[in-house]
């Protein structure tokens, strides 16, 4: 479901793909990534790979560490396909296989990550990567008071904490940090 803010304010094209989120969305990001030291990104949900290129390019320079995962890769851009394809798999991120798979490679990762729940069921999504989180890492789900509200937040992980700042209210993200 596209929300009318999206439609105001999406549709952007960040690094030359189509990328699902606005550019607040896309700021608070690379403020998030920025401010919280992030030096690996877990992107549940890829869609076109805007934001994957975005970090993928952040990460040539910064040296980023990123994995993204989706249900079908039909929607992918031929350019991230062909340039970032291999840090892009197909799986079912609900799957408790992938979940457990993501969970050694987070574990192997440098710290502090960043997991961008964007798939098809953000509350699943949320609720099961949660676990996952490292001391100081963080979590953020988009498409929050679009497609879902606090409500779907219910019994999250009670070692994640639910961030609340002014530079997230005019986005489309929720975010958690284990503390």
């Amino acid at each position: 479901m596209t929300s009318d803010l999206w439609r105001r304010t999406g549709a952007i094209w960040p690094i030359g793909v189509s990328c699902s989120l606005t550019w607040c969305d896309l700021g608070a990001i690379a403020h998030i990534i920025q401010t919280a030291g992030i030096k690996t990104v877990l992107e549940v949900g890829v869609e076109h790979g805007g934001l994957a290129a975005y970090l993928r390019a952040y990460g040539m320079y910064t040296g980023l560490a990123y994995r993204g995962i989706d249900i079908t890769l039909n929607a992918l851009a031929f350019a991230v396909r062909d340039l970032d394809g291999s840090a892009i798999d197909q799986r079912d991120a609900w799957s408790p296989a992938t979940v457990a798979e993501m969970a050694q490679w987070l574990k192997d990762a440098p710290a502090p990550a960043l997991i961008i729940c964007d798939g098809g069921d953000k509350p699943r999504e949320l609720h099961l990567y949660a676990p996952l989180l490292r001391y100081g890492d963080v979590l953020i789900g988009h498409d929050y008071h679009n497609e879902y509200n606090d409500d779907a937040l219910a019994g999250m992980d009670s070692a994640v904490e639910q961030v609340r700042a002014d530079w997230l209210d005019d986005t489309l993200l929720c975010m958690f940090v284990r503390m």
